[in-house]
């Protein structure tokens, strides 16, 4: 087997509420500075396929620059192996949001076009979205209005693991799985 999870397109479909694209190859990056979540998720004539799921981590206690080297150096490496297998119709990257920091802003942006320059000449197509739209997209509702931080994180994460029968229990790669289903959307 060289997949995490193969389903039945019609029931996703069915339980998220969208219809998907056949036969299409996506990839969703959840950039951050530190835990940056990927997933690589095609679609046959029949089935969803959660192909990969990935993560980078940087550590805490890092200068800005070797930060950004590390993350460069992991981007690297992924690509390299993502290269010799697939040819991607779809590259989804987070986009970057103002929080409180700025630095950890810049920091996103920095890594957000590195994941496109690097990606690009492996997909047909790249686009940088927000993580609201991103699910709203696959119709993403919140339990509770007022949640935030770890609780949406949760949210989601069941969310994701009841449509795709799966057990995914890291939240980075939840947001990399809901930014690769965007790129499999009919709508999109």
């Amino acid at each position: 087997m060289d997949y995490i999870k193969k389903i039945d397109i019609e029931v996703v479909e069915a339980r998220l509420g969208v219809d998907f694209r056949r036969n299409i190859i996506s990839i969703g990056f959840d950039v951050a500075g530190h835990e940056t979540g990927i997933a690589v998720i095609r679609t046959t004539d029949s089935y969803l396929i959660l192909e990969i799921v990935h993560k980078f981590s940087i550590p805490n206690k890092v200068t800005e620059m070797d930060a950004l080297d590390l993350f460069i150096s992991q981007l690297d490496d992924f690509k390299l192996k993502m290269s010799q297998k697939y040819k991607f119709d779809e590259n989804i990257i987070e986009n970057c949001f103002f929080g409180k920091n700025v630095n950890t802003t810049k920091l996103l942006a920095r890594c957000s076009g590195l994941v496109y320059d690097r990606f690009k000449g492996i997909s047909n197509h790249s686009q940088l979205i927000m993580p609201t739209t991103a699910r709203s997209n696959i119709r993403f509702k919140k339990d509770n209005p007022s949640s935030k931080g770890p609780q949406l994180k949760k949210e989601i994460l069941n969310y994701i693991n009841d449509a795709l029968e799966t057990k995914i229990k890291d939240d980075d790669i939840g947001d990399g799985i809901v930014l690769a289903l965007n790129g499999l959307l009919l709508t999109y």
